[in-house]
């Protein structure tokens, strides 16, 4: 079974990292609709952190996880 998730990487007011994993995202999705999806969340500030709001877009990675099930019984 395969699951593709994207990490959304963000540094806050005091320049800390702060990250945002979707799971479950299409592998259609292109570099431009990544980035207004980010700028979107920083514009109306959807996200809580410790260190402030988040400021600064830092990176994006799709992350592709395949896991396989064994039966152990």
């Amino acid at each position: 079974m395969a699951d593709k998730s994207l990490v959304l990487g963000f540094l806050n007011e005091e320049g800390k990292k702060v990250s945002v994993r979707v799971n479950g995202v299409k592998d259609t999705l292109s570099q431009s609709e990544i980035s207004a999806v980010m700028d979107t969340i920083i514009l109306k500030n959807i996200f809580q952190s410790a260190g402030g709001d988040l400021k600064v877009k830092d990176y994006a990675d799709m992350v592709d996880k395949t896991v396989d099930h064994i039966a152990v019984k």
